[in-house]
């Protein structure tokens, strides 16, 4: 590998990730620490934060991307173990040009990577990332200076004269040993919970991946919310941009229902609100948003689009149905937010809410109507042929129902008079991605072979009989 090179195989949509040590090492990230900084050099800065999450291989990189850092000429501010929002969140309010984050997120353990913010707690968009990498490259120029930071202190600090003392409520909580273990239980207690926390040390960890778009990694928090008698479940995901969310009884509610819980105290204020949606939320969550007075906007799946489009629209508030929610200024009145996704925000969020309407969590959720819906099923397919797979799902629903209603702005969205389907190229894996919902069973069943039908001509899509499945209808009990 040239001196230079970042691999192209650890270039994502995203971020950059892969395994480690074959994809990236040490001088990987001393590579991605140094083009970023030039990267931002190139644009006015002249300080950038650097944090990790609690991954074993985190340090080692951590340290060579600060020297790849300096090296370029920046300030740079040592942040070290935090939750990547908290880097974003410092990002803004201290006016660093960017930020890096050493993190793979939800992946397993051998799994690392760099998420890359600039000015204003921006994600880079996927032309940004790809064009960091591609000119990588060893400058000569006088060293910038390090300076060790704290960003937790005044993040929670932030938390706790927004939030304060809401009232008593009691809450169980899963960091899975990620970087919220440094954050959530203090935020939650400042807010007046009482908290009970699993997994609350932030350590490398074999075990299960924190990942709360996956149930089963929230089988043992629903254990706790039932023996301890919390009335409701949190968990997040290693870097503490997603969150997950359960009930007193044990029951999983996923990210579209809690976007629309969340859009609530919006709406109430400011009528009318738009709220930002992926294309694979459930008519569910977007019929009780429209009940409400607001205005369901779609964008393509991804934080990075979505946060440039809340930034550009002015969009106060958003969530994608991975666990990413939105916030944006004047979500709370008056309140800064750079239009970031953060797990331990929204969690405080959701105590206010419960708090200010004397309802619990799940008689919030009981006013939405649940439909048979997928979960995001996730098909193999070849990288080359995924985006012609999504696009010709398109094509056979257009031609065999010339009144459905289709959005091609992220693969193909197919709006059927009882139902509808998603499909799109995974941004992150050789597969193609899809969900799908009806009006009742018959109807779900009746998709899901259609959908089986359309793939047929498509061999390279292996798996298909998940479409066969059982459906969701309403929260599923975690056991």
């Amino acid at each position: 590998m040239p001196a230079s090179a970042i691999p192209a195989a650890i270039v994502r949509a995203y971020d950059l990730r892969g395994t480690t040590p074959d994809q990236i090492d040490s001088r990987v990230a001393s590579r991605v620490g140094n083009a970023f900084a030039q990267w931002l050099r190139d644009r006015g800065a002249t300080a950038m934060i650097v944090g990790h999450d609690t991954r074993a291989t985190s340090p080692e990189l951590y340290e060579a991307a600060i020297e790849g850092a300096l090296a370029a000429g920046v300030e740079v501010y040592a942040g070290g173990l935090a939750p990547t929002p908290v880097v974003g969140w410092a990002v803004d309010r201290s006016g660093f040009g960017g930020g890096l984050v050493v993190t793979a997120s939800h992946n397993p353990p051998e799994y690392n990577g760099f998420k890359l913010l600039s000015d204003g707690a921006q994600p880079l968009l996927p032309e940004e990332i790809a064009h960091v990498a591609r000119h990588a490259a060893a400058v000569a120029v006088n060293r910038g200076t390090r300076r060790e930071f704290d960003a937790i202190e005044p993040y929670l600090t932030m938390l706790q004269q927004r939030f304060g003392d809401r009232g008593a409520c009691t809450v169980a909580i899963d960091p899975g040993n990620g970087t919220t273990a440094l954050t959530a239980a203090q935020a939650l207690i400042n807010a007046g919970a009482r908290v009970h926390a699993v997994r609350n040390t932030a350590r490398p960890t074999a075990h299960i991946a924190a990942d709360p778009q996956n149930p089963e990694t929230m089988r043992e928090l629903a254990r706790v919310v039932r023996t301890t008698g919390a009335e409701l479940g949190i968990a997040w995901d290693g870097d503490g941009d997603r969150i997950g969310v359960l009930d007193h009884l044990g029951r999983r509610y996923e990210a579209d229902w809690l976007t629309a819980l969340l859009a609530r105290p919006l709406l109430a204020r400011r009528p009318g609100a738009e709220v930002l949606l992926d294309m694979k939320t459930s008519s569910s969550a977007i019929d009780d948003i429209r009940r409400r007075g607001g205005q369901p906007l779609s964008a393509k799946t991804g934080y990075s689009f979505f946060r440039r489009m809340m930034r550009e629209q002015r969009i106060a508030f958003g969530g994608e149905t991975s666990g990413h929610l939105m916030f944006g200024p004047e979500y709370r009145a008056g309140e800064h937010a750079p239009w970031i996704d953060d797990g331990v925000y929204a969690a405080c969020a959701l105590l206010a809410h419960l708090s200010a309407c004397g309802r619990t969590l799940a008689e919030e959720m009981s006013e939405i109507e649940p439909r048979p819906i997928s979960p995001e099923l996730r098909l193999p397919c070849p990288d080359a042929d995924k985006t012609q797979v999504a696009g010709a799902l398109g094509d056979w629903f257009a031609e065999r129902y010339p009144q459905a209603e289709i959005d091609r702005g992220d693969g193909a969205r197919v709006l059927l008079d009882d139902g509808w389907l998603h499909a799109r190229a995974s941004n992150t894996a050789p597969a193609l991605s899809l969900r799908f919902e009806a009006r009742d069973e018959p109807g779900y069943r009746r998709l899901a072979e259609q959908l089986h039908d359309a793939l047929r001509s498509h061999p390279q899509v292996e798996d298909t009989d998940q479409l066969r499945q059982p459906p969701t209808i309403g929260p599923p009990t975690l056991t």
